[in-house]
């Protein structure tokens, strides 16, 4: 549903009542889906969801190295298993200070700055954990499942022999599908999808030991391509990082098949304002860091939302020459309009307000149409043509709010540009 409340319906959906709505991802012409994803472009009213067969079997895995730098050929082995099909579902992984997380940290170490290498050592003999502690599971016939983990033990043994792999099969009973409630403990709850708060306790693993304090978390979530050089390089980097300012490398990550979301946390007790700065202070640099090796971002806070749009390389001018044409396209099947080439106007001036940025246009200065109002963010403005015969078209003023990096309003009122591009 777009601003103004007009529906508009994509892929299958399209189609009134069709039986492939929620089977098919796919439609006649360019696929416009991808526009209401992360994005304020529109409230998704509908969709179709599809639900994994319940399996006949269940094995819950794991597999762990013990240093830090075999997170270099890890990555390249189960990068390949993620490829090539063996593991069919994502990795999740993460490192002993996140493993060991559910303790505060001042039980694992009082010292000042970062624990040191000595102690990691101990913490990891202490909880039995590896440096790199990995978790994934498979699905499916128990027969094909067995086949698949002895395939695994079979590779990983070879490249991997420092590793460790374990796995424990849970079969449904009576030869019936495999009920995800009857997975106990840690081998079950998100993996089988069973929703679950697991991982909220670590939020608190950086208060004082009297209880106190507001347990929260920030984090540099960056998208890496699923190579164990590049990941290592990161991996050594950003410790640097953290350590410099006196945290810990406390990070995780999600292997797809072609690329990794690498999340490097900061936990910290909000209510201490040298948490709050060094915080940020790492942020800034792992920003930084990741924006000299053209690494995005998959999620931000909205305090940090802004820095994103500092990247030199950022195409920008082609995201909104893209919505440019979107809007034009809009405009000329739903009105008939015939496109127009005009140049960029000047933006008028604006003045600064408590709530934002505020151009000075007259609020009687708008459009009705939909998309224009919703595409018409900061940079990109559009201008409607009047439905004529031959006559120059007229243009108008977009008026629309959108928030800003800061999560207040922003209102993006300027003369518009139409139809570039066509």
């Amino acid at each position: 549903m777009l601003a103004d409340g007009d529906v508009v319906r994509t892929g299958q959906f399209a189609i009134s009542k069709s039986d492939s709505a929620h089977l098919s991802k796919f439609t006649f012409g360019p696929s416009i889906e991808g526009l209401f994803l992360q994005s304020n472009l529109g409230v998704v009213t509908k969709l179709g969801i599809w639900v994994f067969p319940q399996p006949e079997a269940y094995m819950a895995c794991s597999f762990d190295v013990p240093d830090i730098e075999d997170i270099e050929d890890f990555v390249n082995v189960f990068g390949e298993f993620r490829r090539n099909g063996l593991l069919r579902d994502t990795v999740y992984v993460n490192n002993i200070i996140e493993k060991s997380s559910a303790i505060k940290r001042v039980d694992l170490w009082d010292g000042p700055g970062p624990i040191p290498e000595w102690r990691v050592k101990e913490i990891q003999k202490q909880f039995d954990f590896g440096y790199w502690n990995a978790t994934f599971g498979l699905y499916g016939h128990e027969l094909v499942i067995k086949a698949q983990y002895e395939q695994v033990k079979k590779i990983v043994a070879e490249k991997l022999p420092k590793g460790r792999l374990q796995g424990k099969l849970f079969v449904g009973k009576d030869g019936k599908g495999l009920e995800a409630a009857s997975v106990e403990g840690p081998y079950g709850a998100i993996f089988v999808g069973v929703p679950s708060l697991w991982s909220l306790p670590m939020v608190g693993y950086r208060l004082p030991k009297d209880g106190s304090g507001i347990g929260a978390h920030a984090d540099y979530s960056s998208i890496i391509p699923s190579a164990g050089k590049k990941v290592l390089d990161w991996v050594k980097t950003a410790k640097a990082v953290c350590e410099e300012h006196g945290f810990d490398l406390f990070c995780d990550f999600f292997m797809h098949e072609r690329h990794l979301i690498f999340v490097t946390m900061m936990l910290f007790d909000k209510s201490n304002a040298d948490h709050r700065k060094t915080v940020d202070a790492i942020f800034q640099s792992l920003f930084e860091e990741g924006k000299k090796r053209g690494f995005s971002k998959y999620r931000s806070h909205v305090n940090h939302m802004g820095e994103f749009l500092r990247v030199p390389y950022l195409n920008l001018e082609y995201l909104y020459w893209s919505l440019d044409c979107l809007a034009n396209l809009y405009v000329f099947f739903r009105y008939g309009c015939r496109p127009f080439r005009l140049q960029r106007s000047r933006l008028p001036p604006i003045r600064r307000e408590n709530k934002g940025i505020v151009p000075e246009c007259s609020p009687e200065d708008r459009t009705t149409n939909p998309l224009l109002r919703i595409l018409s963010i900061r940079k990109a403005s559009y201008l409607l043509v009047s439905k004529g015969s031959g006559q120059r078209p007229s243009g108008t003023i977009v008026d629309c709010l959108v928030p800003d990096c800061r999560g207040e309003p922003y209102r993006d009122k300027r003369p518009i540009r139409i139809f570039r591009g066509l």
